[in-house]
């Protein structure tokens, strides 16, 4: 296999549910010459950023809080600032990050209950209404995109339920931020937590929360348990100063500049009608191929999750597209569902041409694998879903 300077190989195609391909635009952003992160050049780009996330967000108010962080790390920073020690949190749980959230809430001592739902099925709302009935809780915890099954959850819904209630809805968004619609404040989403390597089309290393004022009384508090480096009220003062709490990520930030201009510059419904188009493309592509769509409610735009054909081994067809085609998609934690789930993103940096090589390549590879493949269908199938 050839591969470039960089060590990678050539004609790679990183197609995963994130981290995701970036723009060469973002990467040449990320290799600016460092400045002081005090400096006016970068504050003045630092205190635009923050500007411009409160529409993807769709928050006013208070501006979001920007931190070197993994997902994961993100995920955290909202736990430990809404609980702690004995207080209690309410998890949905369709997928493989609620139970990542109730991972995370347990590690610092909080009361956790869940509501699951089966893997792909939408959050059960009466669940939850159900659960608030019976206890008190100071915190439901969500998933906007669940990544490892491709549900997406009604936020606005879930947010009407929970605002009835004195607790405050957290929600991951890293893998829907940017790509699935987000109404923060008109959904009573108290608490947004997302990360740079998905739909925002950055490399891996940004967190960023984004909290209401429902949020803030709470998190104001000295009742939630320590908390120290993603402690939300060090960020506040210094956010709302367009400045960072600690010694910014210089490259990171250049690259996230880069990818809200570059949005911006499409516009955000445009943006986000680009990832809903594109998902129905790859979905009917695949569909055409034989493969079934995974999640029983609502997909999330910024992913496709399907279950293989009949007689074809995920792992081997994942394994085979980039041993032969230097495409790489994703397959499942699940054990259950090892062998017949794939998992392909259409999120952040992607466009027509992207999905149209998607399909004519795993057409290619079932038929390499002794399947049978309908490459033209395929592509007239997903042709035809083009415009919805």
């Amino acid at each position: 296999m050839s591969a470039s300077a960089s060590g990678a190989p050539l004609h790679y195609r990183l197609r995963l549910p994130g981290p995701t391909a970036v723009p060469g635009r973002v990467l040449e952003a990320a290799a600016r010459p460092i400045v002081a992160h005090r400096g006016p050049e970068f504050l003045a780009r630092f205190s635009s950023i923050l500007d411009r996330l409160q529409p993807v967000l769709g928050r006013s108010g208070i501006p979001p809080f920007i931190f070197a962080s993994t997902g994961i790390g993100a995920m955290e920073a909202a736990v430990v600032n809404v609980a702690g020690p004995g207080k209690r949190v309410l998890i949905t749980s369709n997928g493989q990050w609620g139970p990542v959230f109730r991972r995370l809430a347990g590690g610092i001592g909080a009361e956790v209950d869940e509501v699951v739902s089966p893997l792909g099925a939408p959050v059960d709302l009466d669940g939850v209404r159900k659960a608030l009935s019976e206890k008190q809780y100071a915190a439901v915890l969500t998933v906007h995109s669940e990544s490892s099954t491709g549900a997406l959850t009604d936020l606005e819904a879930l947010g009407a339920i929970v605002a009835e209630t004195d607790a405050v809805l957290c929600c991951d968004s890293v893998s829907g931020l940017g790509g699935a619609e987000m109404r923060a404040d008109d959904w009573g989403v108290d608490v947004v937590v997302s990360a740079s390597q998905k739909c925002l089309m950055c490399p891996p290393g940004l967190g960023l929360a984004s909290v209401s004022a429902k949020a803030w009384a709470l998190i104001e508090r000295d009742d939630r348990g320590p908390r120290g480096y993603f402690d939300f009220r060090k960020f506040r003062p210094n956010s709302e100063k367009g400045e960072p709490t600690y010694t910014a990520p210089v490259a990171m930030l250049n690259a996230l500049d880069a990818a809200l201009t570059m949005i911006g510059e499409a516009g955000l419904e445009e943006t986000l009608a680009r990832h809903r188009k594109l998902n129905r493309m790859l979905t009917a592509g695949l569909q055409a191929l034989g493969f079934s769509l995974f999640p029983t409610g609502a997909p999330s735009p910024t992913l496709v999750v399907m279950r293989t054909p009949d007689g074809i081994s995920a792992p081997k067809l994942i394994a085979h597209l980039q041993d032969r085609y230097n495409c790489v998609i994703a397959g499942t934690r699940f054990e259950e569902l090892k062998d017949s789930l794939v998992r392909i993103g259409t999120m952040g940096w992607v466009d027509e041409t992207d999905i149209q090589t998607d399909l004519e390549q795993i057409a290619d590879a079932l038929t390499d694998l002794g399947g049978a493949a309908d490459r033209t269908g395929a592509l007239a199938a997903a042709g035809a879903a083009r415009a919805g």
